[in-house]
């Protein structure tokens, strides 16, 4: 039996990597063991919801998230930072070293992280993974993808000219498992209307 790869997902919010590779991790599920780090979760009025979602109903549907793949939530320090859409308060070196902390726990064999947008969490996060996994780095993940960010339909710009290169097919069995795990794990992210 080949032993399995490990892949660790770096994202910035707690339900960015479901939205955007929830299908590709339920597709190869079996390949790899799962590692995720979240790097910032706090109270937030969504645009959507008249009153606050609190940070730890974030948190527990980010963990209920983490256990549906039988993943590990890496908590490194300071992870999740308190920060959620106010990542530019932190000052910089400290997320690289949020996401050196976890990359050097994991060691993983591949790595997911967000690319940027207009979303400057997204952007933060990805800037600090490219530091993060810079060469001179103690260790670097032999692949390095960027998932796919919805909002670059509607971003402008050179930073986010978002051009894939891997792309994963899924069949329609496999896309109505990726939208039954977001309804199910992250049920305050849903807009009523």
């Amino acid at each position: 039996m080949m032993k399995k790869q490990k892949l660790l997902v770096v994202e910035a919010h707690s339900d960015d990597s479901c939205i955007s590779v929830g299908g590709f991790l339920e597709k190869f599920r079996g390949q790899y063991d799962y590692f995720f780090a979240l790097i910032a979760s706090s109270d937030l009025r969504l645009h959507h919801h008249k009153e606050i979602l609190k940070r730890e109903r974030r948190l527990e549907e980010y963990q209920r998230y983490v256990d549906h793949f039988s993943g590990r939530w890496i908590r490194e320090g300071e992870l999740p930072f308190d920060a959620d859409a106010r990542l530019d308060q932190i000052p910089k070196r400290e997320v690289v070293s949020a996401i050196e902390k976890s990359i050097a726990t994991v060691q993983p064999e591949v790595l997911i992280c967000q690319g940027p947008s207009f979303h400057h969490d997204h952007t933060i996060v990805y800037e600090a993974v490219i530091a993060a996994t810079r060469p001179t780095a103690q260790y670097c993940p032999k692949e390095i993808y960027v998932m796919e960010n919805p909002t670059y339909v509607h971003s402008l710009g050179p930073s986010t000219d978002f051009k894939p290169d891997f792309y994963v097919s899924l069949t329609d069995d496999q896309l109505e498992r990726k939208l039954k795990v977001y309804r199910e794990c992250f049920p305050s992210q849903i807009r009523e209307d």
